[in-house]
């Protein structure tokens, strides 16, 4: 699921935040109104549907388990594949595409909906946008930046050139013709801003600016393709004029297991048990019927605590979340997150930890608990249990679940919150400075947007 929020400051300090419905003119309503899904599907004809729509063709075109869609989209940004080509399976016709050609077009199905929805709000198509990332360092990190900032760049022209067309689905031949076109020329992308990690965008949710505020909090961010942590100090009094949020510097973690990871546990859990092995021959079929659908079987299990599936061969298989839950797999995932959090608390300067074991006080270290994954059983106990650092007990509780001054603006996003604090903070004009630097940055988009030369409306 994709989000994205605009978020308009008045001259008063007044926040005016919309949350946009890409869910509306992506005709998934009924699926949500603020989240947009994140599946690519390319038919037997050759033409790439998006969202809802690529679920329902992939569906209807590969139920025998022949084909598979494309939804693990931000894997590619994490893990090794970009330029790698898409098999037959996912592309059984057309010109040649790499994995990354395949973020592009989601991207650009994505900028359309946005657009689409600032149109309506009454902003020109090409504000300028920040975009969210795992927090990944190094070369990895400096290259996926460049990635996401260039594909961004190229989705808006995109996403004006196909218009209306990408809701009902588009040649893949004409969209790889096009980006030819693009890429033959060399373009500036000036709407696109500054990158945020997802965790200083969830911490960025959080803070009011204009309420009390003074607090230690871990935001752990369980999305489906990576789980993001970093550690801040969030500090605000109105009265004495103290507005802080800093994040302590090398206190970003990422880790590749998240939503997705459980996803292919519960497939193998569910092959086992029907008692198909790699020597049968309906067994890459089975296996491809259940990556269409597990993320329903997945949402199901959690709700109904209880799974009846019955596969394409025939087999009947029942399980309980108890007996997920158990699996070595699993518990090894809830493991990682625990001591990806003692890894950061124990590296970070011991000032940090001491702010809570030794400050004034009953202090505790909050943890916010965010992303689609926030309510899994095995995340929310890492606000439950107290964390040992170098043998001393740390006090833990779980943040707000919905920020009280979130709530005064508008409690109908309770429900929400979890899944779109990252854009919600990521777009709120004051930024929490990460590195541990003590100072807040109000953020460099300050002129008026104007539009011009190359991008005015697609080509």
């Amino acid at each position: 699921m994709s989000k994205a929020t605009l978020v308009q400051e008045h001259t008063d300090g007044l926040e005016e935040i919309h949350v946009l419905e890409l869910g509306v003119p992506a005709d998934q309503e009924e699926v949500s109104e603020t989240l947009l899904i994140s599946s690519v599907y390319i038919d037997d004809e050759g033409r790439l549907w998006f969202g809802k729509a690529a679920v329902e063709r992939s569906i209807l075109e590969g139920s025998d388990g022949s084909r598979q869609r494309l939804d693990n989209i931000k894997r590619r940004l994490t893990e090794e594949g970009w330029s790698e080509p898409v098999g037959s399976r996912a592309k059984p016709t057309g010109p040649e595409v790499t994995y990354g050609d395949i973020v592009l077009a989601y991207l650009t199905y994505l900028t359309w909906t946005a657009t689409r929805c600032v149109e309506q709000l009454g902003f020109p198509s090409n504000l300028p946008r920040r975009f969210a990332m795992p927090c990944l360092g190094g070369a990895k990190g400096r290259e996926t930046i460049h990635r996401l900032r260039t594909a961004l760049g190229e989705a808006q022209i995109l996403a004006d050139t196909f218009g209306e067309a990408l809701r009902d689905g588009i040649a893949l031949v004409d969209f790889i013709s096009v980006v030819d076109q693009l890429r033959a020329q060399q373009y500036d992308y000036p709407y696109i801003a500054e990158d945020i990690t997802e965790p200083l965008g969830v911490a960025g949710s959080i803070i009011s600016w204009t309420s009390r505020i003074d607090s230690l909090v871990l935001v752990v961010d369980i999305g489906a393709g990576t789980s993001d942590m970093s550690l801040y100090r969030l500090h605000v009094d109105p009265e004495k004029g103290v507005s802080s949020g800093v994040e302590a510097g090398d206190s970003s973690r990422v880790l590749t297991e998240a939503g997705n990871h459980l996803d292919r546990i519960l497939i193998e859990l569910i092959v086992r048990k029907s008692g198909i092995t790699s020597e049968d021959p309906v067994w890459v079929n089975v296996r491809g019927a259940l990556e269409l659908q597990i993320r329903d079987l997945k949402e199901t299990l959690f709700n109904d605590k209880y799974l009846f599936i019955t596969l394409m061969n025939g087999a009947e298989i029942e399980l309980d979340l108890g007996e997920f839950l158990e699996l070595p797999a699993v518990k090894s995932f809830g493991d990682s997150l625990r001591a990806a959090m003692v890894d950061i608390l124990e590296n970070v300067d011991r000032s940090w930890v001491d702010w809570v074991t030794v400050g004034a006080g009953r202090r505790t270290l909050a943890v916010a608990l965010t992303g689609g994954g926030a309510e899994l059983p095995m995340v929310k106990s890492l606000a439950e249990q107290p964390i040992s650092i170098n043998g001393v007990p740390i006090p833990v509780s779980r943040a707000v679940a919905f920020p009280a001054w979130l709530r005064e603006v508008d409690e109908g996003l309770e429900d929400d919150y979890p899944r779109i604090a990252v854009s919600l903070g990521g777009a709120r004009r004051r930024l929490i400075e990460r590195g541990g630097k003590a100072k807040v940055t109000a953020g460099d988009i300050t002129s008026t947007p104007r539009i011009g030369g190359y991008y005015t409306k697609g080509f």
